[in-house]
């Protein structure tokens, strides 16, 4: 049997190899592997001082020691950022849609984590998070997209005890300007519509234009979902991403259509309706398989050719806004169409608000304090006779 004696300081010392024993610290009998002279005792000793100073702080983790110990896979802190972001993605994973769960992917796979990536989260600290940070892009849209996803992460980590600190409180956010709706007056809508080529691309447009839904909205509006004689269609679904999901706010609507956006769909009846499917099809017959289909083959050659000034096909949703308040629609009627809130709809949207009444707000309160009615609030004194 070998033999086995163990030091008052911690050190088990065996025929072959030393062990540091730790198992007073949540670990266990720790081996280094080399022969038990004095002077490899002595260094034990000091090495086992040294980790015992590290648990205490917080610092330690296994595998910066002890590889190959097979505690290390239970050892949290010595999980690396890149098992740490794995297990995350794991874990979000049945709780978000594919189109989010996508992004997260390609954030925490993008090169931004490269030099972290094998980093054990035990060495994880401010430091570390701000030089992250640092090196992330300045322009803050992207910015707040990946340190958003950072922020999640350590808070997971600081959660699941891999690290001590609350670093995901450290992270701020970037300011950035919000791009104002461009929005297309109605004489260019026509000027627009005129220059596409083919009768479903003319069509596409139109409705949404007059319409108002999301392009990934649109693209997988099916015939099950309109009601031609009440003029409706419920819109609880959207194509992102090649996945179908639900609507960007994650709720059904039920939007009244215009006018203009009805006859689109009498026209789309003898195209598409027999099929049963969807109501607008790519011009091989087929459902769009994403929301650059139309744009690259429709929208951009049509933009080129018709002398307007350029702008997204995101303004056709930002156009029907606009043009509801010009028409003198409610602001909470319009916002339910296009699936806002009215809180967002009113920030988004306050500048064409303040003037969608043509003054007939102001003209009310005129007329109601103007002094031939300020003579009849009840402060006049009684007729004697």
């Amino acid at each position: 049997m070998p033999r086995a004696a163990q030091s008052s300081t911690g050190v088990i010392v065996r025929d072959a190899h030393l062990q540091i024993d730790l198992r007073r610290h949540g670990f266990g009998k720790e081996r280094l592997d080399m022969p038990p002279t004095p002077s490899n005792i002595k260094y034990a000793e000091k090495l086992r001082n040294e980790i015992l100073g590290k648990i205490e702080r917080g610092t330690f983790a296994l595998a910066d020691y002890f590889p190959d110990s097979p505690r290390c896979k239970t050892d949290a802190p010595s999980t690396t950022w890149g098992q740490l972001a794995t297990e995350w993605l794991k874990i979000k994973k049945p709780a978000v849609q594919h189109s989010t769960m996508h992004h997260y992917q390609q954030t925490l796979g993008s090169l931004h984590f490269d030099e972290v990536r094998g980093k054990h989260m035990a060495d994880f600290d401010y430091r570390m998070l701000m030089g992250l940070l640092a090196k992330l892009p300045e322009n803050p849209k992207t910015f707040n997209n990946i340190a958003t996803v950072i922020k999640q992460v350590l808070h997971y980590a600081y959660l699941a005890k891999t690290i001590r600190e609350p670093l995901h409180e450290h992270i701020a956010m970037r300011r950035r300007q919000e791009p104002e709706p461009d929005p297309f007056d109605l004489a260019e809508v026509d000027v627009l519509l005129s220059k596409f080529t083919e009768e479903e691309a003319r069509d596409y447009y139109e409705f949404a234009f007059f319409s108002g839904l999301r392009p990934s909205e649109q693209i997988a509006l099916r015939w099950t979902r309109a009601d031609l004689r009440s003029g409706t269609v419920k819109v609880d679904i959207a194509l992102t991403r090649g996945k179908e999901k639900g609507t960007k706010t994650s709720s059904m609507r039920i939007v009244e259509l215009s006018g203009r956006a009805l006859g689109v769909l009498e026209r789309q009846r003898a195209r598409t309706q027999l099929a049963g499917g969807h109501i607008f099809l790519d011009r091989t017959g087929e459902p769009f398989a994403g929301t650059d289909g139309p744009l690259n083959d429709w929208w951009k050659p049509a933009m080129k050719v018709s002398k307007l000034r350029y702008r997204d096909a995101r303004q056709t949703r930002h156009t029907f806004a606009t043009m509801c308040l010009m028409a003198g629609n409610r602001p909470a009627w319009a916002a339910g169409q296009l699936g806002h809130s009215p809180e967002m709809f009113f920030r988004v949207y306050s500048r064409w608000i303040k003037g969608a009444d043509h003054g007939a707000e102001r003209n009310a309160l005129d007329a109601f304090i103007s002094p031939q009615t300020g003579t009849k609030t009840g402060t006049e004194k009684p007729n004697s006779t």
